[in-house]
């Protein structure tokens, strides 16, 4: 049996599982489905999984329906056809994530979740990289930052800042229902009396400012001290 690997950080989707076992099975859209790794995990709990990405080369699991689909274009998946959708270190890939996003919203049937796993920018590790080195990460700044396809849409990376995630979810017409941190290291908590520095600071920021930058949420627990990755559930609302 193939062994198979997350793009991505190793403990990228911890949380994502931890939350997803505790869910009632039903119809997931796992895309993109990557290696197929959660996809398995998925199965393996209950789930009807469908899969797909736009790189089918890296699809590793075997008996998983599969489309090769560019989640910057529309979805070949009829309207609420979807208990759930997951899109785990995805959406920073796109040249338009809020396309994806209602795409995502228009595929899932009322009160069915989507569940989103992205790199978390706004980490007090993150926020203090910037001050020191700046800027946020090493790897598109190398020199010989490897491409994962031959697709050019594929290869996109940017930062996709919580803020700009919540405006796609509410735009699209998600209800935010949980944020959490995911793969925190002792290196975040170590950085914790940094993260309530800029919590107390921020209280100086103008009420209309803070409404729109977000800063209650970008400076929240599951977020400013949390880790490496950022796990959001968004809730398609019933009628």
């Amino acid at each position: 049996m193939i062994e198979l690997k997350v793009i991505g950080g190793s403990r990228s989707h911890d949380t994502l599982r931890r939350v997803l076992s505790q869910r009632s099975p039903g119809k997931i859209l796992d895309c993109p489905a990557g290696t197929g790794v959660l996809s398995q995990f998925l199965k393996d709990l209950g789930w009807e999984v469908h899969c797909a990405d736009i790189d089918a080369g890296n699809f590793e699991a075997d008996g998983f329906p599969f489309e090769e689909v560019n989640l910057n274009q529309s979805l070949p998946h009829e309207d609420e056809s979807y208990d759930a959708v997951l899109c785990a270190n995805g959406l920073h890939r796109l040249y338009h994530p809020g396309g994806a996003i209602a795409e995502f919203y228009r595929v899932l049937r009322p009160g069915g979740s989507l569940y989103v796993n992205i790199n978390n920018y706004a980490s007090i590790q993150k926020r203090l990289r910037f001050l020191f080195y700046g800027s946020i990460t090493n790897t598109i700044n190398e020199s010989t930052f490897k491409q994962t396809s031959t697709d050019p849409q594929a290869n996109v990376r940017h930062h996709l800042f919580y803020p700009q995630l919540a405006n796609h979810l509410e735009a699209a017409g998600f209800r935010i229902a949980a944020v959490k941190a995911a793969s925190v290291k002792p290196s975040h908590r170590l950085l914790w009396p940094f993260a309530l520095l800029i919590q107390i600071a921020s209280l100086l920021v103008s009420p209309a400012s803070r409404k729109r930058n977000r800063i209650g949420s970008a400076n929240s627990s599951g977020i400013l001290p949390g880790g490496k990755y950022l796990y959001v559930e968004a809730v398609k609302p019933k009628p």
